[in-house]
């Protein structure tokens, strides 16, 4: 009866050391998610000051031509950068999105890079195109009037 009870004993403390290691498996999981929300968020933070900053660049007046080699450094540093940012976010969504997870922060990462490169644009259509274009001139000139 001895050997019998050793048996189970045996198998019961393997069976609740089993349990303790899934919830501690559990945990490391739950750990690795709230960790990934934050660097996610951490994320699209930092886009979205990138994103004002880019902003600011287009009220900028009296540039010359030092200023605009500078704002086309960071035209395309800002290119650049999206094409990283598109990487990371394919990557991430190959990573997690069969698992089910991060479905609204990817989202929210996918609208930050949109957002990003818009702003780019933006800031090289007006600084470049916008600001040589006689007619924006005059009109810039009149509301300036008012």
């Amino acid at each position: 009866m001895t050997t019998t009870l050793e048996h189970i004993t045996a198998e019961i403390i393997s069976s609740y050391s089993q349990s303790l290691s899934e919830k501690e498996h559990i945990n490391q999981i739950l750990d690795h998610i709230n960790e990934q929300k934050e660097r996610y968020g951490h994320f699209i933070d930092r886009l979205e000051n990138l994103n004002a900053l880019l902003s600011q660049i287009t009220w900028i007046d009296n540039l010359d031509d030092a200023d605009e080699i500078l704002i086309k450094g960071i035209i395309a540093m800002g290119k650049e950068a999206d094409i990283h940012f598109k990487k990371f976010h394919a990557a991430q969504r190959r990573l997690y999105t069969s698992r089910g997870w991060f479905k609204d922060e990817l989202s929210l990462i996918k609208e930050s890079i949109e957002l990003h490169i818009e702003n780019v644009m933006e800031v090289e259509h007006i600084i470049f195109e916008l600001r040589n274009d006689k007619d924006f001139q005059a009109l810039s000139n009149q509301i300036d009037e008012l």
